[in-house]
């Protein structure tokens, strides 16, 4: 799962950290969707489910 005490809700603004992106590329996503084994995140206009592994593993973080 993601990190214990960790919330998120649709519409929170969040980092994947440990992302492997090019440099120009954005590290914020929001979140459009909660589901029991994931979330859907959009990013300009590219949308994307990631299970809570995969989030945990990608370091999410609410951005501050």
């Amino acid at each position: 799962m993601i990190q214990p005490g960790q919330t998120y809700e649709v519409g929170d603004t969040v980092r994947f950290e440990n992302a492997n992106l090019v440099a120009n590329r954005t590290r914020d996503y929001e979140i459009t969707a909660l589901h029991p084994d994931g979330i859907s995140v959009t990013a300009r206009g590219h949308g994307y489910f990631l299970t809570h592994e995969q989030a945990a593993h990608l370091g999410i973080t609410k951005k501050p």
